[in-house]
């Protein structure tokens, strides 16, 4: 256990205001209220959007195009006092033309409608119709952006996210503030984006700064001793391209780009040519607009982000179509959310468990069959889930914290401590886990861990290469050092013990694997006799194919 205060990274972040126990011990920010589709959204916007490494705000120079900072120039995060500047676009007239017909219709303010007819009206004088069907065609290109709307079906239209199918589609998060509009009765579109007074980007409402976490996280790693990452590492027996840092580094430079598919380059196009229907509004917010900046994420959380890391490389080299690739980040990132707050929690909790019998991070996770489960299996997974839940609200009690809390504000403590369970603890665990599915019922007593399709089709993608087999005890033992699940065999052993119960034989499959059925079931196992099966990852790259030669 540590009784001091996390270390921030980049050393230069200013952690005076986070006293709330929650943000000072995972970094800020991991919250309730972001989305699982935000996490990857904003994560994804770091990566792709115009970033700066600079001690100034208003230092322009030394633009970063690529998704991480040139290797050399990140320890400049905790050498020279810099912080992470990045700017994502602001797609007004995107937003405006793929949301507003969607949007609640109290919340659509009369200088929006106009500035949606303008929009239109250009878009009817732009399309060139032999058959006259304009308004047709209109109508079919505003259905066609309606389908990539992503998240916030109840929010304004400025603050509703799309789904990333595209890089083209991160932009900046954008809060219309209805309270000043009315106060002050803006009239025109023009008054209404050239001032501050109305449209706010700087809130961190709903990328509410979970996808910059994850972005530091891999900053963080990249400024780790060699020499730490293999003692961590030598137990996973990974090749030179991902338990060397700087080739670990390098790939994922690459491999992040393959996100840019070149099978959508047509759609990019209709993307920027809606965006560029008013070059005076396409013009103006992006001028006006300021950088934002990355906050901060614990230094010792190094560790999951190596795993991390290996992960993304490992779901970047599949084979996959854009669509599946980005649900399946998805789920990787709020995994991982989980994965951090667990680990980083068993760092600051004076022994409630022996982190010896969990995986590399310290914990574990007892996972069931959703159907074929006994009553033993039921009762065990709902233990381990009130002891992690336990494990996260002892964290956030930490000495240190307190101490911390109580000398920077005069909230009364126990209110800081149920803001810190309920949005940044163990609510925010549980919230996220039942919306990822793996964390059932979604409400009411008994709740447990169990495995679903995606999440198993998620698991064989990032604990294998591309391409790779490996005996199913193998992936066992990888699933319980990487993630902590422990679904049968030594490892809900382990798991038992590390939830402080004695072992129990009942809670173990009686007869065949729920699991290997489900593995063979998804295409990923192979049985070549009655004591070995190979468990496989199908998805790596064939022959070049004729499409592939097309788009080249």
């Amino acid at each position: 256990m540590s009784n001091e205060l996390p270390v921030a990274f980049p050393h230069s972040a200013d952690t005076s205001s986070d006293y709330n126990p929650g943000i000072r011990l995972n970094g800020k920010r991991f919250i309730k209220e972001q989305t699982i589709l935000e996490f990857a959204v904003e994560f994804l916007s770091v990566i792709f959007s115009e970033k700066w490494l600079n001690t100034n705000e208003n230092d322009d120079s030394e633009v970063i195009n690529e998704p991480f900072p040139p290797f050399e120039l990140i320890k400049g995060l905790t050498d020279n006092n810099e912080l992470i500047y990045y700017r994502p676009p602001i797609k007004m007239n995107l937003k405006l033309f793929s949301f507003f017909s969607l949007s609640p219709v109290d919340s659509r303010h009369p200088v929006h409608q106009d500035h949606f007819r303008k929009l239109v009206n250009t878009l009817e004088n732009k399309l060139n119709s032999n058959d006259g069907n304009v308004l047709e065609k209109v109508e079919l290109l505003e259905h066609l952006f309606h389908s990539f709307q992503g998240v916030g079906f109840n929010r304004t239209w400025c603050a509703q996210t799309f789904f990333p199918i595209s890089t083209k589609f991160l932009v900046q998060e954008t809060i219309w503030n209805e309270s000043n509009a009315k106060r002050n009765q803006v009239n025109s579109w023009d008054e209404a984006i050239n001032s501050n007074n109305y449209f706010n980007t700087r809130k961190h409402i709903f990328m509410a700064r979970g996808g910059e976490l994850l972005y530091l996280q891999l900053c963080n790693l990249f400024t780790t001793k060699q020499s730490k990452i293999d003692d961590f590492v030598k137990l996973m027996k990974l090749p030179a391209h991902e338990s060397n840092i700087i080739n670990l580094y390098n790939t994922l430079q690459q491999n992040l780009k393959l996100l840019e598919s070149p099978y959508i380059k047509t759609f990019n196009r209709f993307i920027e040519f809606i965006d560029g229907l008013d070059v005076e509004t396409q013009r103006s917010v992006n001028s006006n607009t300021g950088k934002l900046s990355c906050a901060w994420c614990p230094q010792e959380c190094w560790k999951e982000a190596m795993l991390f890391a290996i992960e993304l490389n490992r779901l970047m080299e599949s084979v996959l179509d854009p669509v599946e690739r980005i649900e399946l980040l998805t789920t990787g990132c709020s995994l991982h959310v989980l994965r951090s707050i667990c680990a980083q929690s068993v760092r600051y909790t004076n022994g409630i468990v022996d982190v010896s019998h969990g995986g590399l991070l310290g914990y574990a996770w007892l996972f069931t069959s959703a159907n074929e489960v006994t009553r033993q299996q039921r009762l065990a997974s709902q233990r381990n889930l009130k002891t992690i839940t336990g494990i996260l609200q002892k964290s956030l009690r930490n000495k240190s914290l307190i101490e911390n809390a109580k000398s920077q504000t005069r909230i009364e403590i126990d209110k800081l401590l149920k803001e810190a369970d309920n949005r940044y603890g163990h609510k925010l665990f549980l919230y996220l886990g039942k919306k990822l599915g793996i964390i059932a019922p979604f409400k009411g007593p008994g709740a447990r861990f169990i495995m679903t399709d995606s999440l198993l089709r998620y698991l064989v993608l990032v604990l294998l290469r591309p391409g790779e087999k490996c005996e199913y005890e193998d992936f066992l033992f990888r699933l319980y050092q990487q993630y902590g699940i422990a679904v049968e065999s030594d490892y809900l052993d382990e798991a038992i013990y590390w939830n402080c119960l004695p072992v129990n034989n009942f809670v173990k499959n009686e007869n065949s694997s729920w699991f290997a059925q489900m593995l063979k079931a998804g295409g990923f196992l192979t049985e070549l006799s009655d004591g070995c099966s190979l468990v496989q990852n199908d998805f790596k790259h064939k022959k070049t194919s004729l499409v592939d030669e097309v788009v080249k």
